[in-house]
């Protein structure tokens, strides 16, 4: 048999390669790679005389065209899958995951391959209740989260994938698989980070309070997972795949440290990672009982796995150290590199180095990834799928259901609903029965709020009514923005505001931010605040140098469920600057912008009753966030 095998000089492509080689020794294989930020070459070298590579983007029609000629099977693993990358850069991630996906199926139906596997992620599903002992399952509605447009990108391309099927000649088969982890992973994530962090002697970061939590699998036995389903997979079928492993970040982190030979003093929390979900966990009976498939790393046998792991990556230092130095670029609207995505160890995550933005660049209005898949009406599916499925929903009056309902055809409203739909039947120890109502903000000016009133049952069987309010648009996350201003190479001061605050009264210091707009990635939203608030960029003395994530602050109770990010960014000022500014020098002019120096803290720290600034300023001065030093004396 020949099989293509797309994005096999990634971490799971190449394990799969490996794997097939020494399963099916006598199979030819072709290998389609465009070898971007994780896909690495020096991977398959070791086989490179067994394989045919193929070096291009899925989206090279011709290239795609000829090499699906005389192929048997394609094994399409090909995606961009890093979420924190994916909110900065979103077309790249629509472009691989959905376009080129359409590509290949395309083409392997004008070839007339009989076979075609498509591989995605149990994060298409949305997160699970941190407290519930729920598991999706096939029948598990889509509801990729808002600010998780990696996950928003692979499930357009899993419902794509499913349409194409019904018209198709070709086998078409889809799996969706739990966290992977084992030999040749990129060291940005997160089972490798611990590992090499500990190796050069770094603590090992978890992120936030550590109980998010993932279902680990060895990628071998993805790999025999996948090999099973194109021998007995059946046409226009998703198999779920996972080894019954659901573990929290805190536990990983800590059976790492535990099997490296190291006391747990090596564990460090830092800021919590952009849309990092609470809970992924896989039912994969199906596969089990339908096509025989059994782990061979179960979750009684995980500390085998990790020691296999740990002792890989203590073997081969030559593979990933190389990788730490690797830069992924991020280019704007006409396809010029703007900025550099880098790794934090210390953080255990990405941050992204600027090369400078100029104000013909701020974003135009320009199609987003949001936008794309509303006007192909897939997102909201999945929100009317998923609100359907609860409880509540179908226990509430008629009225209030196609209320809710008519609120997802309008793009300003349809927000509110996801919202909603991501709200389980049970919240912790209450139990939503019904919403009784809704209210809306004043019709004349415009659906702004609205507030969801529920009829909830406590522990105790005490019922009442509670009210959850939410945005129209739902929870697309805002930011918040801790503006550092960095001259000679040292941060000298904050830029703030001053605020007018309801129902203070009173204007109060206050950080730059907002919400992004309909067809606005993050980046875009931050280059328009602070140029809209802050009026600096493309004033030609200076340049956004860094962006570092400093995770999430929790809303207030009652509020919209989504929680909004804050961030570092460090803003470069040219050596000389007019009018001059001095350290230590407090610049509050009667207007609304505030420069105060970090050398006097203190006496700000005391002005400021902002959450999101305390928590910023906290989390940059506690450290674990881009090697920022302020003092505060």
């Amino acid at each position: 048999m020949k099989l293509l095998i797309t994005g096999g000089a990634g971490f799971i492509g190449s394990n799969f390669i490996y794997y097939w080689l020494r399963k099916h020794p006598k199979d030819k294989l072709k290998v389609f790679d465009a070898l971007t930020f994780a896909g690495n070459y020096e991977t398959l070298k070791p086989i490179k005389k067994k394989i045919e590579f193929i070096h291009a983007d899925i989206n090279d029609r011709p290239k795609v065209k000829s090499a699906m000629k005389d192929v048997d099977a394609v094994v399409h693993f090909a995606a961009e899958s890093h979420v924190e990358r994916s909110i900065f850069d979103p077309t790249a991630f629509w472009r691989t995951n959905v376009t080129g996906t359409l590509t290949l199926l395309e083409e392997a139906e004008k070839a007339k391959v009989p076979r075609f596997h498509h591989v995605s992620t149990d994060e298409v599903y949305g997160e699970l209740a941190l407290d519930s002992k729920d598991r999706f399952t096939e029948k598990t509605p889509y509801a990729p989260r808002a600010d998780n447009l990696y996950a928003i990108s692979k499930a357009e391309a899993d419902r794509m994938v499913r349409n194409f099927s019904k018209e198709s000649k070709t086998h078409i088969t889809i799996s969706n698989c739990s966290n992977n982890y084992g030999p040749f992973q990129f060291p940005e994530k997160y089972i490798p980070i611990v590992i090499t962090n500990l190796i050069d002697d770094m603590k090992a970061p978890v992120h936030g309070d550590g109980l998010n939590t993932r279902d680990w699998i060895h990628t071998e036995d993805h790999s025999s997972a996948i090999d099973l389903i194109l021998e007995k997979g059946k046409h226009n079928e998703t198999y779920l795949i996972g080894s019954d492993n659901d573990r929290t970040n805190k536990f990983i982190a800590e059976r790492v440290v535990d099997l490296y030979g190291k006391d747990r003093g090596w564990i460090r929390h830092v800021p919590d990672r952009h849309s990092n979900d609470r809970r992924y966990a896989i039912d994969a009976t199906k596969i089990q009982t339908e096509l025989g498939w059994k782990p061979q790393v179960p979750r009684e046998k995980f500390d085998d796995g990790l020691k296999e792991t740990i002792d890989w990556y203590r073997k081969n230092e030559g593979w990933w150290r190389p990788l730490l130095k690797r830069r992924a670029s991020l280019t704007n609207g006409k396809g010029d590199i703007e900025a550099f995505v880098i790794l934090d160890r210390e953080a255990g995550k990405v941050k992204y180095s600027y090369k400078g933005v100029d104000k013909a660049e701020l974003p135009q209005e320009e199609v987003g990834l949001e936008q794309k898949i509303l006007k192909d009406t897939g997102k909201i599916k999945f929100i009317i799928k998923k609100l359907k499925s609860r409880g509540w929903f179908k226990a509430s009056r008629k009225s209030i259901r196609e209320e809710l309902l008519s609120l997802t055809k309008d793009t300003t409203t349809h927000g509110f609903v996801e919202d909603l739909a991501n709200r389980p039947d049970s919240l912790g120890n209450v139990k939503l029965i019904k919403i009784l109502r809704l209210t809306h903000a004043p019709e004349k000016y415009g659906i702004y709020g609205i507030v969801a009133w529920f009829l909830v049952r406590t522990a105790e069987g005490q019922e009442k009514a509670e009210g959850i309010y939410s945005w129209a648009f739902g929870p697309k996350s805002g930011a918040k923005l801790l503006v550092l201003l960095k001259h000679r190479n040292k941060i000298t001061h904050l830029a703030l505001l001053k605020n007018e605050k309801f129902p203070i009264g009173a204007k109060v210091y206050d950080l730059v931010g907002g919400f992004p707009r309909f067809n606005e990635s993050v980046f875009e939203m931050i280059t328009r605040q602070l140029y809209e608030d802050l009026g600096i960029v493309g004033s030609g003395s200076i340049k956004i140098g860094e962006i570092i994530g400093l995770g999430r602050v929790a809303p207030d109770a009652g509020m919209t469920n989504n929680h909004p990010f804050i961030y570092a960014v460090i803003m470069e000022l040219a050596d000389k600057v007019f009018p001059p500014i001095n350290i230590g020098e407090i610049y509050e002019e009667d207007g609304d912008i505030v420069l105060w120096p970090v050398e006097r803290l203190s006496e700000l720290v005391n002005k400021v009753d902002d959450a999101y600034f305390l928590s910023a300023l906290t989390r940059v001065i506690l450290g674990g966030v881009g090697n920022i030093n302020l003092r505060i004396t």
